[in-house]
């Protein structure tokens, strides 16, 4: 049954809207209903998004930094941003968001904000690596796009900063953080 025959057949059986199609014509009506129904999916729709979006960007509480690698093996800064307390060991509960900023260990970043660049990134545009990952239950990996923009991250102390990212369906993640620091050792390369 096609949306159009079904709301005609609705509208046929309630008492009330008996007299409003009477009144109608079936031309006018059916792409009326059509357009009023379009409008109602949409807002519906766009709210829904919205909701799951700011639950989503406001799921992740916690923040922990240290010292990681890149997916090209080059000593990074990684921040973990999570919705269970994460103090470094193993891997965080999912879901969570991993930044990598490329950086050598001793560096003192910031304040500055950076462009979050692909996966496979174009060796034309030199600069600073920096991504971020959605991982999600299933361990399924979302890349995202963005910015992330840090106060200052001094080696061994806090990192603070706020991500804009975005996800490849148009969802968005938003959020300001402030993340202890662990000074474990790392080996790149």
């Amino acid at each position: 049954m096609s949306f159009k025959n079904g709301v005609s057949t609705a509208l046929r059986s309630c008492p009330a809207a008996v007299g409003f199609t009477a009144s109608l014509s079936p031309v006018r009506l059916g792409p009326a209903l059509w357009n009023i129904g379009l409008v109602v999916l949409t807002i519906t729709s766009t709210q829904a998004a919205v909701e799951d979006d700011r639950k989503l960007g406001q799921n992740f509480p916690f923040a922990f930094a240290m010292r990681g690698c890149t997916q090209e093996d080059a000593p990074a800064l990684e921040i973990y941003l999570t919705r269970a307390s994460f103090n470094g060991d193993g891997t965080p509960s999912l879901p969570y968001l991993r930044i990598e900023i490329a950086s050598p260990p001793n560096e003192t970043i910031g304040p500055l904000s950076l462009q979050l660049i692909p996966l496979r990134r174009d060796p034309t545009k030199p600069g600073r690596i920096a991504r971020a990952e959605l991982m999600e239950s299933g361990h399924k990996s979302t890349w995202l796009s963005g910015t992330i923009a840090l106060d200052e991250a001094p080696p061994g102390s806090r990192v603070s900063g706020r991500y804009d990212f975005t996800l490849p369906a148009g969802g968005t993640l938003s959020q300001n953080f402030t993340a202890e620091y662990s000074k474990r050792p790392t080996f790149c390369g």
